[in-house]
């Protein structure tokens, strides 16, 4: 198995990483896992990183951001699910929404193909899952090198079980 691709969007501020960055997204193979943690960037870069966010989630496998990210990003008013599903169907992969809790915890929601695969009346062709554990990225990079991609909504949770696991 090839080594999953790691990209963080906050990198691709640096040029050359960035085209890096773009030429590794176009490899065909390696798993792409993409993480939009835009905690550390400055106010000024938030429009370009949205554009840049939107990009890479449209080839990754996984998608892993965090509500407060996505409110950052596209404001507060539009509810962090909403949005990640939309990020959802725009490619072809999955999202763990990551969304913490007042108590200091994280609650992660994995959104994947819905396994029918058809068109669900509330909304896009995906399916929720609540996890009981939030697997770091480090984690989900070292299971999708091990284990690939899923194919379907139970190879998704398994994965996060397994990247849980290690």
């Amino acid at each position: 198995m090839t080594q999953a691709i790691l990209c963080g969007v906050s990198s691709l501020l640096r040029p050359d990483l960035l085209v890096t960055a773009r030429g590794s997204w176009q490899v065909p193979g390696p798993p792409r896992l993409f993480d939009a943690d835009v905690s550390a960037a400055s106010v000024a870069a938030l429009p370009y990183l949205r554009d840049l966010v939107e990009e890479f989630a449209w080839r990754a496998d996984l998608l892993v951001i965090g509500s407060p990210d996505l409110a950052v990003l596209y404001g507060p008013t539009i509810p962090p699910l909403r949005l990640a599903r939309r990020l959802r169907a725009s490619g072809s992969g999955a999202v763990l929404l990551r969304c913490p809790v007042p108590s200091g915890g994280v609650v992660s929601v994995l959104i994947c193909e819905d396994p029918s695969g058809r068109i669900r009346a509330d909304g896009p062709s995906d399916i929720l899952f609540g996890l009981a554990v939030t697997p770091s990225t480090s984690q989900l990079q070292a299971a999708l090198t091990r284990e690939g991609v899923p194919l379907d909504a139970t190879g998704w949770l398994d994965l996060a079980d397994k990247a849980n696991a290690t």
